[in-house]
C-alpha cells in the first residue's frame, strides 16, 4: 500500500487540446462564415467536429466537392446531410447541377441525391444473402446499408462484414458488433446449459453412487425438478445418461424403502414377542399367587395357550429370534401347559373328590391316591377341593414343618456367604467378593419374610462396601492413572495441530487432578514426562505464535503512519477517487491480514486505526454521493427515452448515457446496485420496443406460414373434390402459385407446397391426356361409318399407308407391334430419327403432336373395309393403352 500511495502523488500531465471554432458563431448566410464551415470540415481534428460544421453547411452545392476527398465514416456523414437536404429542399439538386461541372459530380449528384434503383426496396426477406452482403457492404446509401445489415444472421457473414465495415462505416459496424454479441451471447448461454447439464448428469450420477442416505429421496426429487427445467435442451446421450443415474436411484430408494418396511416389520414382531412374554408372565403370576373360588377356567386357559402359540408363530416367522427370548417362551409355556393339565386332570377327578370330603369318615387311602393323580404344581395357588382334601389328610401340616426346616438351612447358608464376603471385602479382592455378593443376594431372595428380616441390614451394609471397592477400583486406583500415563505417551507420538494437541494435554492433566493425584511418585514422574515429551512441538508454536503476534502489531503501527501521511498530504479537491477508495480497501485487507495480535497492545492502535479510517471515508463519501446524484440524473433521462419518438433516436441517446454511465466515479455499492438496476430497467425497455417490432414481424410470418398451411389444405380438398374437370383443378393451382410466402418457410411446409403443385400439375396432365384420347378415339370411330373433312395444311404431301399409320402410331405411344410388323416398325424408327436429326421445331417430337397428326392422316384418305376391319381395332386398342398409361 505505501507504494501505491507514493504513486499517488507523483505528477500528472494534463492534457489540453488547441482552441476550437465556436461554430455557434458562425452564420451560414455570411459568405466569410460559410467558407470558414467549409474549412472546418475539411481540416478538423475529430470526425465530431467535421459533423458539426458539416450540419451548418446549408446547400448540396457546396457539400458535393468535400465527398470525394472525405474518408469513409464522413462520407456517410455526408451523405446522411445531402439526402436530408435533397428531401427537404428538391430545388437544390438542379441547383448543384447547374453550378458544379464535371461528369464526377454530377455522378455524385445523381447517386447522392436522386433515387438509386438499387435502394431499399432491394432489401427484402427473399433477398439472397450473398446480395445482402454486397448491399451492406456496397449500398451507396446509409439506409440500404443498415437495412441490408439487419437482414443478415449467419455469423460468419456478420464477421466479414464487420471486417468491412472497420474504419468505414460506423453505423453498419455498431449493428455488426452488436448483432455478433447478442449471437455470441446465445450461443454462451447455450453452452452453459450444456455445462448445467452435464453437472446435473454428473451429480445425478455421484448421488446414485454415494453411501450417505440421508435426505436422499429428497435429493432425488431436487435433481429430478432441475432435469425438467432443462431436459428440453439435453442431447440424446445427456438424457440416457442422466435417465440411467436416475434409475439407479429410484433402485436404491426402493431399497431402502424395503429395507425400512423389513426394519418395521421386525421391530413390530420383537413387540409382539414382547407382549406375549409379559402376558404369560402376568398370567402366570396371577395363577400363582391367588385361584378362583370357583376354580380355574378350562376353557378360557385352553383359548389363551393357543392365543399366545398363533402369536409368538405369526411374531416370529421369517425372523431370527434370540436364544434367551426363545428360551423363556419355552418356559413360560411349559408352566402354563402344566397348570393347565392340572386343571383338566382336577376337572376329571372333580365329581369323586368332592363325594370323598362329603363323607362324614372318608377314606385316606382313595383321597391320597387322588391327590396323586391330580399332582396339582406346588407353584401354584390350590384350588379350595385340593387344600380340603390336603388338609383332611394333613399334608399342610407336613408341609409346613418341611418349609420350615427348608428356611432354617437356607439361613445357615446365607450366614456362611456373609461371612466370606466380609473377609474379602476386608482383603480387597473384589472379583471374590462379587461373586459371593451375588450368591448371597440369591439365597437371601430365597428366605421368607420372617426368616430374611434379620440378615437385610448386614446384607445391604456389605453391598455398599463392595459398590465403594468397585468405584475405586474404577476410577482413583493405579490401573486407571497408568491407562493415563499410556494415552499421553500416545499422544506425544502423533503429530496434530499444535492448539489441538494442548486441548487433549489439558483434558488428560484434567483428569489426572480428578483422581485426586498419585502417592506413587515414579507413577507421577512416567505421567508428567509423558506430558513435557507432548508439549514440546506445542511450546515451540506457542513461542512462535507470540514472535507473529509482534511482528502483526508492527505491520498495524506501519499501516496506521502510512494513513496518517496519506491523509495529511492528499488534496481533496484535486485526487484520483479510485485511488482513494483502493488505498481505504486495501487498507482494511492488510488489517486484518495482520492477525494474531496482542490484545492488549492492540487497543490503542485499533483506535487510532478506526479515526484515520473515518477520516478518509468522510470525503469519500462525499464524492460517492455526488456522483450517486448524477447517475439519478441519467436514470430520470433514461427514463423519459422510454416512450420517446422516434425510436432509432432514443436508441442513440440511450446508447450515449450508457456512455455517460461508464464516466461517472465511484459510489456505494448498495445504492449503485439500486441506480444500475433502475437504469438497466429503463434502457431493457427501450430496446424492448425494438425487439416488439421484430416480435411483430415474426408473428407476420407465421401467419403467413399460417395461411400457406391453410392454401395447401384447401388445395388437395379442390383437388378430391374437382373429379374430371380440369378448370377447378388449374384454379386451384394458380391460387397456390399466388399464395405470397415468408421469407424463411419450415422445410415440412416447403416440401409439402411443393408436393401440391405436383400433384395439381399431374392430375391436370392426366385429365387434358384423357380428354385428347377421347377426342382421338371418337374421330375414328366416327370415320368408320362416315368422312370427315381434315384440315390439309396439318397434312403431310404423301399419306402414309394405314397399316404404316399403326405401326407409327405404336412408335409414337411406345406399344410392341405385332411380329409380322416388326421390318416395317424398324424402317419407320429410322427415318422418324432422321426427321428428328433434321427438324427444329420441338413439337414434332411430343407424342401428342405425332398421335394427333397420324389420326388426321387416317380420317384423310380413303380405307379399304379389309384395312378397316383389321387396324381399326388395333388402332382403338394402342390409344386405349396410352390413355390408361
Amino acid at each position: 500500500m505505501a507504494a501505491f500511495i507514493k504513486k499517488l502523488f507523483k505528477n500528472r500531465k494534463s492534457d489540453s487540446g488547441p482552441a476550437s471554432v465556436d461554430l455557434n458563431q458562425l452564420n451560414p448566410d455570411d459568405a466569410k462564415d460559410l467558407d470558414t464551415l467549409i474549412e472546418f470540415a475539411q481540416s478538423a481534428e475529430t470526425n465530431s467536429q467535421k459533423a458539426a460544421a458539416v450540419e451548418k453547411i446549408p446547400h448540396i452545392k457546396h457539400l458535393i466537392p468535400l465527398y470525394p476527398d472525405a474518408s469513409a465514416a464522413l462520407r456517410n456523414i455526408l451523405a446522411q446531410r445531402i439526402s436530408q437536404l435533397a428531401q427537404g429542399s428538391p430545388g437544390q439538386i438542379q441547383d448543384a447541377k447547374n453550378a458544379l461541372a464535371g461528369a464526377d459530380l454530377q455522378t455524385l449528384i445523381q447517386q447522392l441525391c436522386e433515387p438509386s434503383p438499387t435502394g431499399h426496396e432491394q432489401v427484402s426477406a427473399d433477398t439472397d444473402p450473398a446480395q445482402l452482403l454486397k448491399l451492406a457492404i456496397e449500398g451507396k446509401t446509409a439506409a440500404v446499408r443498415l437495412a441490408a445489415a439487419e437482414k443478415i444472421e449467419a455469423e460468419d457473414d456478420l464477421l466479414s462484414l464487420q471486417k468491412a465495415a472497420k474504419g468505414r462505416d460506423k453505423g453498419v459496424y455498431q449493428l455488426t458488433r452488436k448483432k455478433l454479441q447478442a449471437l455470441r451471447q446465445d450461443q454462451a448461454e447455450a453452452r452453459k446449459t450444456q455445462d448445467a447439464i452435464d453437472e446435473l448428469v454428473r451429480q445425478t450420477q455421484e448421488h446414485a453412487r454415494t453411501d450417505n442416505m440421508q435426505l436422499y429421496s429428497a435429493r432425488v426429487d431436487s435433481l429430478q425438478s432441475q432435469w425438467r427445467n432443462l431436459s428440453a435442451q439435453a442431447s440424446t446421450e445427456q438424457q440416457t445418461a442422466f435417465l440411467s443415474a436416475m434409475k439407479e436411484c429410484q433402485d436404491r430408494i426402493r431399497e431402502a424403502e424395503a429395507a425400512s418396511e423389513r426394519e418395521a416389520e421386525s421391530d413390530r414382531k420383537q413387540t409382539e414377542r414382547q407382549a406375549t412374554l409379559e402376558l404369560l408372565q402376568q398370567t402366570l403370576d396371577d395363577l400363582k399367587a391367588s385361584v378362583d373360588p370357583r376354580g380355574p377356567s378350562l376353557s378360557s386357559l385352553d383359548a389363551l395357550q393357543k392365543t399366545q402359540e398363533n402369536r409368538w408363530m405369526e411374531a416370529t416367522r421369517e425372523t431370527e429370534v434370540g436364544k434367551a427370548e426363545q428360551k423363556d417362551y419355552q418356559a413360560l409355556m411349559h408352566d402354563l401347559r402344566q397348570y393347565i393339565s392340572a386343571v383338566q386332570r382336577l376337572h376329571n377327578q372333580q365329581e369323586q373328590l368332592d363325594n370323598l370330603l362329603a363323607s362324614e369318615q372318608p377314606d385316606s387311602g382313595q383321597l391320597r391316591h387322588l391327590l396323586d393323580d391330580v399332582d396339582w404344581p406346588d407353584d401354584f395357588a390350590r384350588p379350595e377341593a385340593i387344600a380340603a382334601a390336603a388338609r383332611t389328610l394333613g399334608h399342610v401340616q407336613k408341609e409346613k414343618k418341611a418349609h420350615a426346616s427348608d428356611q432354617k438351612e437356607q439361613q445357615k447358608t446365607l450366614d456362611q456367604l456373609l461371612d466370606r464376603l466380609e473377609t474379602a471385602l476386608e482383603q480387597d479382592h473384589f472379583a471374590e467378593s462379587r461373586q459371593l455378593h451375588k450368591q448371597a443376594q440369591h439365597a437371601f431372595n430365597a428366605l421368607d419374610h420372617k426368616h430374611a428380616g434379620s440378615r437385610h441390614a448386614r446384607l445391604t451394609l456389605l453391598g455398599r462396601q463392595l459398590k465403594d471397592l468397585q468405584d475405586w477400583r474404577g476410577f482413583a486406583t493405579r490401573p486407571k492413572q497408568e491407562e493415563l500415563c499410556e494415552a499421553m505417551e500416545y499422544l506425544a507420538t502423533q503429530h496434530m495441530e499444535p492448539e489441538v494437541k494442548a486441548t487433549h494435554i489439558k483434558e488428560l492433566q484434567q483428569e489426572w487432578r480428578d483422581l485426586g493425584g498419585s502417592s506413587d511418585q515414579s507413577l507421577w514422574q512416567r505421567f508428567k514426562q509423558a506430558s513435557d515429551k507432548a508439549y514440546e512441538p506445542c511450546q515451540a508454536y506457542f513461542a512462535a505464535k507470540s514472535e507473529l503476534k509482534h511482528v502483526n502489531i508492527e505491520k498495524r503501527e506501519a499501516i496506521c503512519q502510512q494513513l496518517e501521511a496519506f491523509a495529511e498530504n492528499a488534496d481533496w479537491h484535486n485526487v484520483d477517487w479510485k485511488a482513494v477508495e483502493r488505498i481505504h480497501r486495501v487498507a482494511r485487507e492488510e488489517w486484518r491480514e495482520a492477525w494474531p495480535i496482542d490484545f492488549k497492545a492492540n487497543r490503542p492502535l485499533q483506535k487510532r486505526f478506526d479515526r484515520l479510517l473515518k477520516q478518509i471515508e468522510a470525503p469519500l463519501n462525499e464524492e460517492r454521493r455526488r456522483n450517486e446524484a448524477r447517475k439519478q440524473e441519467i436514470v430520470d433521462q433514461a427514463e423519459a427515452l422510454i416512450s420517446h419518438e422516434p425510436l432509432q433516436e432514443a436508441m442513440e441517446q440511450a446508447k450515449t448515457l450508457q456512455k455517460d454511465w461508464q464516466a461517472v466515479g465511484i459510489t456505494r455499492h448498495r445504492e449503485d446496485r439500486k441506480l444500475w438496476q433502475a437504469f438497466r430497467a429503463a434502457c431493457d425497455a427501450i430496446f424492448a420496443r425494438r425487439d416488439a417490432q421484430r416480435a411483430e414481424q415474426a408473428a407476420a410470418d407465421t401467419a403467413a406460414v399460417e395461411t400457406v398451411r391453410q392454401r395447401i389444405s384447401e388445395s388437395q380438398a379442390q383437388r378430391e373434390q374437382a373429379g374430371n374437370d380440369p378448370a377447378l383443378l388449374r384454379n386451384a393451382l394458380d391460387t397456390l402459385k399466388k399464395t405470397a410466402t415468408p421469407r424463411k418457410l419450415p422445410a415440412d411446409v416447403n416440401e409439402a407446397l411443393s408436393a401440391e403443385r405436383r400433384a395439381l400439375e399431374s392430375a391436370i396432365g392426366a385429365l387434358e391426356r384423357s380428354q385428347q384420347t377421347a377426342d382421338w378415339e371418337a374421330r375414328l370411330q366416327r370415320f368408320a361409318t362416315e368422312q370427315e373433312a381434315v384440315d390439309s395444311t396439318r397434312l403431310p404431301e404423301s399419306l402414309p399407308a394405314p397399316r404404316e399409320i399403326a405401326v407409327r402410331l405404336e412408335i409414337a405411344t411406345g406399344q410392341p407391334s405385332p411380329e409380322a410388323d416388326q421390318e416395317l416398325r424398324m424402317k419407320q424408327q429410322v427415318e422418324r430419327l432422321a426427321a428428328g436429326m433434321g427438324s427444329s421445331n420441338p413439337d414434332t417430337s411430343r407424342p401428342e403432336t405425332e398421335i394427333e397428326r397420324l389420326v388426321d392422316c387416317w380420317c384423310a384418305q380413303a380405307i379399304s373395309a379389309d384395312d378397316a376391319e383389321q387396324l381399326l381395332p388395333r388402332l382403338l386398342q394402342v390409344l386405349a393403352q396410352w390413355k390408361a398409361g
